[in-house]
């Protein structure tokens, strides 16, 4: 329970405790303490922090709470129950999910999660390289995990853990050109004709649909549905969540959604079914590979070779889902029904999914999204190809 203390402007908080013993004793304990701060969620992250302390065995019930200043700053691995338990009191589930994330992906380097969190800033370098040259992973994801850290290392200062001078300034690393580019309907076009059949395929799905390279790679056929509906007259895809490859945790609940197929991406679908029953494959995936997945797990390589074929500036596969957010946009799309397309969730945005979308709401959005992409599409190959325009003409 949390209340404040008569007419200070301090919370204080208490709570039972019970202690369990080997011998099979039992100690119980009421937990009375002052918060020290004049926020009731504030009290509720100190009251979080205090018995996810008591559950690790880190104090004992009677010890005094919160630490004092002058205690020693704790390691990242020490602070990051608290720190979570800090983040579910006051954030979205989302938002836990993303810093759960990042967290444990800080962790996994002993390097900086063995560190006091003020004796981190060249550890932050290493893992930052570490990242880029061993990992190979892209600033973007990095870029998460920094900013999980400048969270992690603001909350310490807030519940007295870390003195606000100690506290490193984490800085994101630059991201690549091209990483949150909207794609014209020209380069489209050219992008398009240089492609491989499978990337091609993939590119159109994406730019029409908005699914992330990690719900587009592996689609499998039962959440593909073909059929004319009055709401989704191209059919729709079912997006059932993103699982990260490392930490395994959903991306967020918004990730769950269902998206109505533009007329060119359920001919690109319906094709590859077709092929696929004539073909005798039996994969249960639209894209289906020869590894141990069962289905292509990058299009990065062609996506380069197509790139180059077609003489274009280099830019990320991941735009063509951020072509298709802009696109919306700019065709008219209700931003509430483009955020139920798109299934975002972030700080950012979180109040957004408080209102109820329905499906026609939805459907009836995405309308102004087919039509702008099919006269973009006109004006792409027409600018792309301007002799074969002149011949129709």
């Amino acid at each position: 329970m949390v209340r404040r203390l008569g007419s200070s402007e301090n919370y204080s908080y208490n709570f039972r405790w019970t202690i369990r013993h080997k011998d099979g004793t039992a100690e119980h304990f009421r937990v009375r303490r002052c918060a020290r701060v004049s926020s009731k969620k504030e009290a509720l992250s100190v009251e979080a922090a205090h018995k996810a302390a008591l559950a690790r065995g880190d104090v004992h019930p009677n010890d005094p709470w919160p630490p004092t200043k002058d205690a020693a700053p704790p390691t990242l691995r020490a602070f990051a129950p608290d720190f979570l338990a800090h983040v579910k009191v006051n954030n979205a589930p989302g938002t836990l999910r993303f810093y759960s994330g990042g967290l444990g992906r800080l962790l996994n380097f002993a390097a900086l999660a063995d560190l006091p969190l003020n004796e981190i800033a060249g550890a932050v370098d290493r893992y930052t390289s570490y990242r880029l040259d061993v990992a190979q992973n892209g600033p973007v994801t990095i870029n998460a995990d920094l900013r999980t850290l400048r969270r992690c290392l603001s909350v310490a200062v807030g519940l007295g853990r870390l003195k606000a001078a100690e506290a490193v300034e984490i800085n994101e690393i630059p991201e690549a050109p091209g990483t949150r580019l909207a794609v014209s309907a020209k380069t489209e076009q050219l992008y398009l004709k240089h492609a491989t059949r499978n990337l091609r395929d993939g590119a159109i799905i994406t730019c029409d649909s908005g699914l992330r390279p990690e719900e587009l790679l592996p689609l499998a056929w039962p959440n593909v549905d073909l059929l004319s509906r009055p709401e989704t007259p191209n059919g729709v895809i079912h997006v059932r969540g993103v699982a990260h490859v490392r930490g395994g945790n959903l991306k967020s609940d918004a990730s769950v959604r269902s998206v109505p197929l533009t007329p060119r991406a359920q001919e690109v679908l319906l094709r590859r079914w077709k092929e696929a029953e004539a073909a005798g494959n039996k994969s249960p995936y639209v894209f289906p590979g020869s590894g141990d997945s069962g289905h292509i797990v990058s299009f990065q390589h062609p996506h380069e070779q197509a790139i180059e074929k077609a003489n274009l500036k280099p830019f990320e596969f991941y735009c063509w889902r951020h072509t298709f957010g802009s696109r919306c946009a700019m065709a008219g799309v209700d931003k509430f029904a483009l955020c139920k397309l798109m299934g975002h969730s972030s700080p950012s945005v979180t109040e957004k999914y408080y209102i109820h979308v329905t499906t026609e709401h939805v459907a009836s959005g995405f309308e102004k999204f087919v039509a702008y992409s099919e006269r973009g599409i006109a004006e792409g190959i027409a600018a792309a190809f301007p002799q074969a325009s002149d011949a129709v003409q």
